[in-house]
């Protein structure tokens, strides 16, 4: 292919993700600065179309910009255009993948169906290997969930509180290691391992792609090698891609929530290369029905009435991919 065909494609297929976007954060960008584009040169270009620099995802060179939502499409076209950038999309945004459901429910059915008490014969997990759980957050003051935290990160606010926002990331923590032998409550499939609570959805069920891909990136530099994302987008994302290379090219294995939309259309990042997409199974161990589906999936697991941990201190039943991802990330 030559170099213009090659360029035209790019510039075609980045438009195709740009327009095919079904929601985004209004008047951002995402862009990757092309390897002879210098930082000066890439401030001009921005400065030039109204863009500035809102901050950047250091590890994967990646910039995101804020302009006007009005000529946002324009600007982008002509900043692909320009051959000084390898991608420029939209940042999409991502929603939680579990709904929470009667809260007298009390079995964990889930953990029969996975053979957990044979597999606890052999291993019940180790408290060295931490699971990053890139969510809403995870209530510390849980007495399940209390002695399993390690220090994470809010990509909401910037700072190191990671109170949970919302409730979503307190089921599905609990769900992959809640713990375990305590005479409360109930178990987590990773009894021993430490859980680190990355903050990227807010109280809204509404996470930018910028966040999740910093949020990889940040457990994948800070040693973790086991990640859940019990969230998911429909729009593909070269941003999203680059995270998850990166975190797989240090060793990293992502699980993420095929999502609830009973579609065969892909979900992000679970349908990213090199991601474990985790679709849903009932409790008869068919197939959920409420559960996303197709040659993009990579395993089903458990996903309806799951009995795991509530925000502020209690206990409940969730259904959704949410759950499914967790307990297939607590196996690895």
């Amino acid at each position: 292919m030559s170099k213009l065909h090659a360029t035209a494609f790019l510039v075609t297929a980045s438009m195709a993700s740009i327009l095919g976007a079904t929601e985004f954060v209004p008047g951002r960008l995402l862009v990757q600065a092309a390897r002879n584009t210098d930082a000066r040169s890439l401030q001009k270009a921005l400065a030039a179309h109204g863009l500035a620099a809102h901050h950047a995802i250091a590890p994967l060179g990646v910039t995101v910009v804020e302009g006007s939502e009005r000529t946002l499409d324009a600007v982008a076209a002509a900043l692909l255009k320009s051959g000084q950038f390898t991608f420029v999309e939209r940042d999409g945004v991502a929603h939680g993948g579990g709904v929470p459901n009667d809260p007298d429910f009390s079995s964990q059915w889930h953990l029969a169906t996975v053979q957990a008490a044979n597999a606890w014969n052999v291993t019940s997990g180790s408290a060295g290997v931490t699971i990053a759980m890139i969510d809403s957050g995870v209530d510390g003051t849980h007495p399940d969930l209390a002695t399993k935290l390690v220090p994470g990160w809010s990509f909401l606010t910037g700072t190191s509180n990671t109170s949970d926002v919302q409730g979503h990331g307190t089921a599905t923590a609990g769900t992959a290691a809640a713990a375990t032998n305590n005479g409360i409550g109930g178990a987590g499939l990773a009894a021993n391992n430490m859980i680190m609570p990355l903050v990227v959805l807010n109280s809204s069920d509404y996470a930018s792609y910028s966040d999740v891909a910093s949020a990889i990136t940040y457990a994948a530099d800070h040693g973790v090698r086991i990640i859940n994302i019990s969230i998911g987008g429909s729009s593909s994302s070269s941003t999203l891609q680059s995270a998850v290379d990166y975190a797989w090219n240090k060793g990293a294995v992502i699980f993420a929530s095929a999502m609830n939309n009973s579609t065969s259309t892909p979900y992000y990042p679970a349908a990213c290369n090199n991601v474990v997409a985790v679709s849903s199974t009932e409790s008869n161990d068919t197939f959920s029905s409420f559960s996303n589906y197709g040659s993009w999936i990579t395993l089903s697991a458990p996903g309806n009435n799951i009995f795991t941990t509530d925000n502020g201190g209690g206990y409940g039943t969730w259904w959704g991919t949410s759950f499914s991802s967790p307990i297939a990330a607590a196996t690895a």
